[in-house]
């Protein structure tokens, strides 16, 4: 029995197809085969561009760009949850210039400072996780003043590469003792009012400890930090970091005696988040 051309032809086509298609080859145009998607692109076509890196599921995170900034707020108070005996006045006659500076007056330590309804100033609160990039130290230099025998600011913050001028603004003689343990630690007389020395710290440290070994009462405290969202309680014991990036950050809030407190705070969508940080523990 003799074939028709027709049905030699079809057969062999259709065997053609079975061979060709374990290659990927499509039978209709001789072109590689998709896996169903139209338009996929062909030898002669251009590549496909690469996604642009977006942060979502399979792709990677695009890189925070430097002094980045956002319209979110984080604010809120910190207080005290006990009441503290009331503080020994310091003994300031070891040096008759600081108590005349003082009038007389009873001097308290500053770290002991507590306002009405428990509310605590000096304290440091800052974002301590979440913030990603780099951020440039401003050119201003942060100020530290020895006046009337205590330290101006007692808590503060300063980038890391930030210029910190030390004042004498005091008629009397210091010395400033930096006990950095990431930083590299200094120890400078300042022996005449008017004084001066800058320093520089490039390693972040939360917090950094600044004496006086002339005076023993002398403290302040040095929050050093690679990016600029941090605050220092006022003496209404309220805090305002502003000009964040929307996230989810670990908020932080450290004092002296106390210790440390963190809160988990989203302003992903949120403009703003008020947090209230209660420290309950006595020294």
């Amino acid at each position: 029995m003799v074939r028709s051309c027709d049905s030699v032809g079809r057969s062999v086509l259709i065997a053609c197809c079975a061979i060709a298609m374990p290659w990927g080859l499509a039978c209709d145009s001789g072109k590689p085969a998709t896996s169903g998607q139209s338009g996929a692109a062909t030898p002669s076509d251009k590549p496909a561009s690469s996604p642009s890196p977006s942060g979502s599921a399979g792709q990677p995170a695009q890189p925070t760009p430097p002094d980045h900034y956002g319209d979110r707020v984080v604010e809120g108070i910190v207080k005290l949850g006990s009441a503290l005996p009331p503080p020994r006045p310091l003994q300031l006659t070891a040096d008759p210039v600081c108590a005349r500076l003082h009038g007389g007056k009873p001097v308290f330590p500053q770290g002991r400072d507590v306002g009405a309804d428990g509310l605590l100033p000096h304290v440091f609160v800052y974002i301590k996780r979440g913030i990603d990039g780099k951020y440039t130290p401003p050119a201003e230099a942060v100020v530290l003043d020895q006046r009337s025998c205590m330290y101006v600011p007692h808590v503060f913050g300063i980038l890391c590469g930030q210029t910190l001028e030390i004042r004498n603004g005091d008629p009397t003689a210091h010395n400033v003792h930096a006990l950095a343990k990431k930083n590299e630690a200094f120890n400078i007389a300042q022996a005449n009012q008017g004084a001066k020395a800058t320093k520089v710290f490039n390693r972040p440290e939360v917090m950094l400890k600044i004496k006086c070994d002339v005076h023993g009462w002398m403290e302040a405290y040095a929050g050093v930090l690679t990016h600029p969202f941090f605050a220092v309680t006022s003496d209404d014991g309220a805090f305002r970091i502003s000009r964040l990036p929307p996230g989810k950050y670990t908020v932080e809030a450290w004092h002296e005696l106390f210790g440390t407190m963190s809160q988990e705070v989203d302003v992903s969508t949120a403009s703003q988040a008020k947090l209230e940080f209660v420290f309950k523990k006595s020294p």
